[in-house]
């Protein structure tokens, strides 16, 4: 499969996991609301730097499948705008790996609905334009 065809479903797979994303975010916190938004935000990030890799890859950047050279790369591309806001997505979304902790769960659900929506939301609209 071509690189610009993974770009495709990478991209494709990227506007459903955000436009599931923003279902949760729109409801009520609960416990398993805050669950969901929390698993819906790991996928979505997920795609957001497989979507990277890929357009990346399709511009003839020779970058590591490793997530750190991938988001450097992306602001180097300006494909994404503010590096350190995606290393503090990329540390929230490291966050959720571990054992469970509900005080960690309150900070990474606010956190996604503040600063991590919107970002995913203007990275969703700079893919759209390419």
């Amino acid at each position: 499969m071509a690189n610009s065809d993974r770009f495709d479903i990478a991209h494709t797979q990227y506007k459903r996991a955000l436009d599931r994303l923003h279902e949760v975010v729109a409801l009520d916190e609960s416990d398993i609301i805050r669950d969901s938004l929390i698993q819906r935000f790991e996928f979505t990030y997920e795609l957001a730097w497989k979507c990277m890799f890929y357009w990346l890859r399709d511009q003839g950047e020779q970058v590591p499948e490793m997530q750190k050279p991938i988001l450097a790369a992306a602001f180097r591309c300006e494909l994404i705008d503010d590096p350190k806001l995606w290393e503090e997505i990329k540390k929230q979304r490291d966050e959720t790996s571990h054992t469970y902790n509900e005080a960690n769960a309150v900070s990474v659900s606010a956190f996604v609905r503040r600063m991590a929506l919107p970002e995913f939301d203007h990275f969703s609209q700079k893919l759209a334009t390419l």
